[in-house]
């Protein structure tokens, strides 16, 4: 997905299933496509893949705002700081995000320090990054998705990106049965169309 480019808004894509080419990641992917053909430069994240240690509550961050771990989440930092979106996919498990996608998001215990208490904001809000969610659970009631969002609003507040809608697919489980519908992919393709187009140009 990435090409590279100075010249195209930069979307950070954050895959946080376990499997590769899951449904979360599925509608993730078309989500990306569509905002790449409107333009952006997307970049994939697959974080299961990644080094990413939880917090350790040490606050060695505290006075720096910067983590003190040393794992790949020093490569994650730049980039969220300097994208124009971010979209983060996740499979619900018990009403919640992945493992893999909150132990990312607490790593940004170090931006909280750096925005609250440091005044050093990573991302300053007049910059208009957006932010979008994509969550896909295997039951049918709403309120097992609703969880999972909240815990994304407010991740996305913490680090001044800017929510801007999110697609909850429920009622999907095995592996690829997101295929089975193709209006939701349809329906990720269009949202990340109409998201590459509330992006700004850095």
């Amino acid at each position: 997905m990435h090409k590279g480019g100075f010249d195209l808004k930069s979307i950070l894509a954050i895959s946080s299933s376990p499997r590769r080419n899951g449904n979360s990641e599925l509608l993730l992917q078309s989500f990306a496509k569509g905002a790449e053909e409107e333009g952006c430069d997307v970049s994939l994240v697959r974080i299961n893949e990644l080094n990413i240690k939880p917090c350790q509550a040490c606050d060695g961050c505290a006075a720096t705002g910067e983590c003190v771990q040393k794992d790949d989440m020093k490569n994650i930092y730049p980039q969220v700081a300097s994208a124009a979106g971010i979209v983060l996919a996740t499979p619900v498990y018990f009403g919640s995000l992945s493992a893999q996608l909150k132990a990312f998001i607490d790593r940004f215990q170090s931006w909280w320090h750096a925005k609250y208490r440091l005044n050093m904001s990573k991302v300053k809000p007049e910059e208009g990054k957006k932010a979008f969610f994509i969550c896909v659970g295997a039951l049918q009631k709403k309120e097992y998705c609703e969880s999972a969002l909240a815990v994304a609003k407010i991740f996305f507040h913490n680090i001044n990106y800017q929510y801007k809608d999110c697609i909850c697919q429920r009622g999907v489980d095995e592996k690829g049965a997101i295929k089975e519908y193709p209006e939701a992919l349809q329906n990720a393709l269009d949202a990340g169309r109409d998201f590459a187009g509330q992006t700004p140009d850095l």
